[in-house]
C-alpha cells in the first residue's frame, strides 16, 4: 500500500534489487540491509548507502537517490516493522502529519513513501526523508550534558518546535 497517494489496499513487497558485493555492517543488527542494495521507494529507487541507527521497530539507513531533491541526491530511509492493522494506522497519520508539515523549516522534509505486507504477517513500511547531517535534537542536548544550555538557546529550540506546526494541524 503506496502512502505517497493515501494509504489503500496492501500491495506487494516493494522491488528490493539486491545488495552489492560490501558485506552488512557488521555492528549493525540481523535483517539490515548491505550497502549497495537497492529498494522502490514509492517513485523513488534508492541505495543504501549505509545502516545508520535503529529504535523501537525501525532500521534507519542513509541512501542514495538517482535524482537530487532540494539540491541534495542522500536521504534517510526508515523502515518499519509493523505487527498489525492498528499500528499500520499509526504509520499512516505519521506519514500523513509529515506530509502537512512538508516546508516548515525546523521539520525534517517528507520524500516518499511505501507500505507492503509481510507474507508472515504484518506489514512493512519505508519512508523516505530528508538527510540532517547536524543530528537530532537529542543528539545536540548529550553534548551539553557538562555545559547547560543557555535561556537563548532553550528558547531557540523551543521556538522552532513551536513553528513547525503552527498553522498546519487542528490545536
Amino acid at each position: 500500500m503506496a502512502f505517497n497517494g493515501g494509504m489503500s489496499a496492501p500491495a506487494h513487497r516493494p522491488a528490493v534489487f539486491g545488495g552489492s558485493a560490501h558485506p552488512a555492517d557488521p555492528s549493525a543488527p540481523a535483517g539490515t540491509f548491505a550497502p549497495g542494495t537497492k529498494i522502490q521507494v514509492g517513485n523513488h529507487k534508492v541505495v543504501i548507502q549505509k545502516y545508520f541507527s535503529e529504535g523501537g521497530f525501525a532500521h534507519v539507513y542513509l541512501v542514495k537517490m538517482p535524482k537530487p531533491i532540494d539540491g541534495t541526491d542522500i536521504a534517510i530511509l526508515k523502515r518499519v516493522a509493523v505487527p498489525d492493522k492498528e499500528n499500520l494506522a499509526n504509520m499512516r497519520t505519521e506519514v500523513e502529519t509529515m506530509k502537512k508539515l512538508k516546508g516548515h523549516r525546523p521539520i525534517v522534509t517528507y520524500y516518499d513513501s511505501h507500505a507492503s505486507q509481510l507474507q508472515g504477517g504484518g506489514y512493512e513500511v519505508f519512508l523516505l526523508m530528508e538527510f540532517c547531517n547536524g543530528g537530532g535534537l537529542i543528539d545536540f542536548m548529550n553534548t551539553r550534558l557538562q555545559n547547560r544550555l543557555t535561556e537563548p538557546e532553550i528558547l531557540k529550540i523551543f521556538s522552532d518546535v513551536a513553528e513547525g506546526p503552527k498553522g498546519n494541524l487542528p490545536f
